[in-house]
């Protein structure tokens, strides 16, 4: 019993440290923060444009523009943008001749992934543009929001 209380003091002992020197430290680590926009706000660092939900809808119908899946290939084949490519991030290397030639047409790519928090179409975008893109955008919403607000699904 006594070494049970030892432990509980000695953690909340180096709780409280850890607390006092975030709150001095001039990088604080915040408590609570919003991660909504950690993903776009990355892109937008790395150079990438991200578009919303009613600037892909708009994309969507647009000739010479071609929209990629980043999710795995199972969430694609659950569902996906109508028309997209699935490419997923964990299995670019299989994917890279069609990529190669999705490029080469010259045609504007739009990536996407699930939603706002998903990473995985900014990692596909940081490969595509490795090997040549120009421009590709990044649909920050995902697919969560296009199947929610009305875009055009595939099965």
């Amino acid at each position: 019993m006594h070494t049970i209380r030892n432990v509980w003091i000695l953690l909340f002992a180096a709780a409280l440290v850890a607390s006092v020197a975030n709150w001095v430290h001039p990088r604080k680590i915040p408590w609570v923060q919003d991660w909504s926009t950690h993903v776009e706000a990355k892109a937008r660092k790395l150079g990438f444009e991200a578009i919303p939900l009613a600037v892909a809808l708009e994309k969507h119908g647009a000739s010479g523009t071609v929209f990629i899946d980043a999710r795995p290939a199972a969430e694609f084949a659950a569902g996906h943008v109508a028309g997209a490519w699935s490419v997923p991030v964990q299995a670019f290397g299989e994917h890279f001749e069609t990529v190669g030639g999705l490029i080469d047409s010259g045609a504007e790519l739009v990536v996407y992934c699930s939603n706002r928090d998903c990473d995985d179409a900014l990692e596909l975008l940081v490969e595509l543009r490795a090997i040549g893109a120009q421009k590709p955008l990044f649909f920050v919403d995902g697919f969560e929001a296009w199947k929610k607000y009305g875009g055009e699904v595939e099965p």
